[in-house]
This record gives structure tokens, sequence and C-alpha cells, in this order.
């Protein structure tokens, strides 16, 4: 019976370590997703205040983008669709991400409810005995 006891008590411990393992590491992931969010976010409006400024300018106005260490003369037409699809893509990565933070929410949540019963059984166990 003793043996049982120490038994049940190492599978209680571990069963508890994992989860509480797997409770920490998803709340650093949905941290991480959340930096994640805020950097989509800042090139996202980047790319529309550039936008703005670039629309505004005389179609005159030479304009250059950064390859590598050069720069290379393009048109106005072609920085703005560049910029439009680069602040598409911010949104299109945000909303991925928010979708991706709600299934870690989701997965924490169920992580904290199945310790919390964990502890509840165990605090049961030990004064049944």
């Amino acid at each position: 019976r003793v043996r049982e006891a120490v038994v049940s008590t190492q599978s209680t411990g571990k069963a508890f370590t994992e989860l509480k393992s797997k409770t920490t590491e998803t709340a650093s992931r949905i941290k991480a997703v959340d930096t994640q969010v805020e950097q989509c976010k800042n090139r996202g409006k980047h790319a529309e205040l550039t936008y703005a400024e670039i629309e505004n300018a005389p179609s005159d106005t030479k304009l250059y983008e950064s390859v590598g260490r050069m720069f290379v003369l393009e048109t106005q037409d072609t920085i703005l669709e560049q910029l439009k699809d680069k602040a598409m893509k911010s949104r299109e990565q945000i909303q991925a991400l928010e979708q991706q933070k709600v299934y870690l929410s989701k997965n924490l949540k169920e992580s904290e409810q199945a310790l919390r019963e964990l502890v509840e059984s165990k605090k049961s166990s030990v004064k049944a005995s």
C-alpha cells in the first residue's frame, strides 16, 4: 500500500512538472506573439505613412529604393505599389498572429485548469489519508 502511494505521488509530481512547464512555455509563446504583432503594426504603419508622403510628392520627384548596399532609381508607381503590398502583408500577418494567440490562450487556460484540478485532487487525496 505504501508503494502504491509513492508511485501515485511520483506520477502526480511528474504530471505537475509537465503541466507547469507547458503553462510556462505557452505563456512565453504568447508574449513572443505579442511582440511580433507590435513589430508588424510598426512596419505597416511605417509603410502607410511613407505611402502618404510619396503619394503627395510631385510626380517628377526622383525616388530611390534601397537594395542591399546600393540605391536604385524607381518610379513613383512602383514604390507606391511596394508600400501598399508591404502594408497589406503586415495586416495579414497580424491577423494570422492574432489567431495563433487565441489558440495559445485556449491552451494556456486548459493547462492552468488541469493544473488546478491536479492540485485539488492531490489536496483531497491527502485529506482522505
